[in-house]
């Protein structure tokens, strides 16, 4: 592989979309040549590719007086890749429904494009030239932007959230690489881990009280949080109860995740630990995929938890599909979805398949589903979604998605999370505590973030240093003039 650019670069966004086209090891060169002159950009990109060239000669007017600079390096960029794209289409036809619109957050750009002056007219139709996406994206990512916008600005002055992560699971899951371990080999931490967090709450309590702030939202994820006993779990419950203020909290959430690590007993103290907002996570409702992906619990198990939930009185129910698990076809996705609207949860987030450095399933051979069959189950997802009143109101992206594509949070009216939105776009302080946790400190436009240990035995070994961590955040809120004590 060998990408030059002149004039221009954007290394990042240019190897990104090379990755959708070719293999990293395929000997193939390319060579861009950006150029902006009198309101016009012109991007040339040549690509030699089986002894032969193919080229895009791109032009696209922009007049870049009046617009920020973080406008004009989005147009720029875009450029770059859609030449580049447009080029290596004439070799391989890949389907991109996004476009090359790049980033996690999509609403994150039309909100950026209304706030810059421009009408919805007029951000649709700029959004189309400069990044061709689709009608159908343009038409999600405009409803989520619209959804988000009714969280973001009920975020309190002084709020911050808190994040706890419980990093043990039953087992790792095939396409798992998320921060947990096998309870098989760390269960002996759980324990130590459980007292250690507790008074990792306390102090976290005494930096909020220092920092003149109150909780607004928690959440405890992980891992599998109901991976610990019913008495670790109200350890938990107990102390965040006693430590924080929970007078303006508006939601309390737990990730229970796994069918197979719920019981009654566990839901029952979770609900009279004041959590008001659970997740029961099928992943999908084709019991074959579940016994090939490592999950311990059949579609019915799932069905009984749900069940549980509701008895012991959660009204807020969330669940978890993933969109192109191995060798699943759009019928089986879609007899997934069906099934699990038939329960009528709250929020249903679907998640397309991602598969990161860490999870097992990048090693094997397993064939991922095609990218275009991946569409057609996010597609029907987003009209089943809209025939039973469910709004978009969260999304992301990530790196490694199969077909570039997205997952998306859907809520029932007056169900939607704070606390998605708010790690989602960046717009408050969350405080992470536990194993994995990244707090993110939110001062406008910057950004400091400080992170806890990843596995339970690091996390209680080096205890000390998470204590520490936590005064962290009173400094760097100090030299960030935001804190005064």
């Amino acid at each position: 592989m060998l990408i030059i650019q002149n004039g221009y670069k954007c290394d990042y966004e240019m190897k990104l979309f090379y990755g959708f086209f070719f293999d990293k090891n395929e000997d193939i060169s390319v060579y861009s040549n950006f150029e902006y002159k009198d309101g016009i950009i012109n991007v040339y990109t040549e690509i030699i590719c089986f002894g032969k060239a193919f080229f895009e000669d791109y032009y696209f007017p922009f007049d870049i007086n009046g617009k920020s600079k973080g406008l004009i390096k989005k147009v720029f960029t875009a450029a770059c890749t859609k030449s580049f794209c447009h080029a290596a289409g004439k070799i391989r036809k890949i389907n991109l429904p996004w476009g090359v619109m790049c980033g996690i957050r999509p609403a994150k750009n039309v909100r950026g494009l209304l706030e810059e002056g421009f009408n919805k007219e007029e951000a649709y139709k700029f959004l189309k030239e400069v990044y061709e996406v689709s009608d159908e994206k343009l038409e999600l990512a405009f409803k989520v932007a619209e959804n988000e916008k009714i969280i973001l600005s009920e975020i309190g002055r002084n709020s911050v959230g808190i994040y706890i992560g419980i990093p043990f699971c039953p087992t790792r899951c095939l396409y798992c690489s998320f921060v947990s371990s096998d309870m098989r080999i760390s269960g002996k931490y759980m324990d130590e881990f459980t007292d250690k967090l507790v008074k990792e709450i306390e102090k976290t309590a005494e930096i909020i009280n220092k920092m003149g702030a109150y909780v607004e939202s928690i959440y405890i994820g992980g891992g599998t949080p109901t991976s610990l006993s019913a008495e670790q779990l109200k350890k938990i419950f107990d102390a965040v109860k006693s430590s924080f203020d929970l007078s303006r909290l508006k939601e309390y959430t737990l990730e229970a995740g796994r069918s197979d690590t719920i019981t009654r007993k566990k839901l029952e103290e979770a609900k009279k630990g004041g959590v008001d907002r659970i997740s029961i996570n099928p992943q999908t409702m084709n019991d074959i995929t579940l016994k090939k992906v490592g999950r311990a619990h059949d579609s019915e198990m799932f069905k009984d938890c749900f069940k549980i939930a509701r008895e012991v009185g959660f009204k807020i129910i969330n669940t978890d599909l993933i969109a192109g698990l191995p060798d699943e076809t759009p019928e089986m996705f879609k007899y997934s979805l069906d099934e699990v609207i038939k329960l009528n949860p709250e929020n249903i987030t679907v998640h397309s398949m991602c598969v990161k450095r860490a999870a097992s399933l990048r090693m094997t051979d397993t064939r991922l589903t095609e990218a275009k069959q991946m569409n057609e189950m996010l597609s029907y997802t987003q009209k089943r979604m809209a025939e039973e009143n469910y709004i978009p109101y969260y999304m992301y992206r990530q790196k490694n998605i199969s077909g570039n594509l997205e997952n998306v949070g859907y809520s029932k009216e007056g169900c939607m999370s704070a606390y998605n939105i708010s790690i989602m776009e960046e717009k408050q302080t969350i405080i992470a505590l536990g194993g994995g946790g990244s707090t993110k400190i939110v001062m406008g436009d910057r950004i400091e973030r400080i992170f806890n240990f990843k596995n339970p035995d690091e996390y209680i070994k080096r205890f000390d240093e998470i204590l520490k961590k936590k005064n962290e955040i009173l400094e760097i809120l100090r030299k960030g003039g935001v804190y005064i004590g």
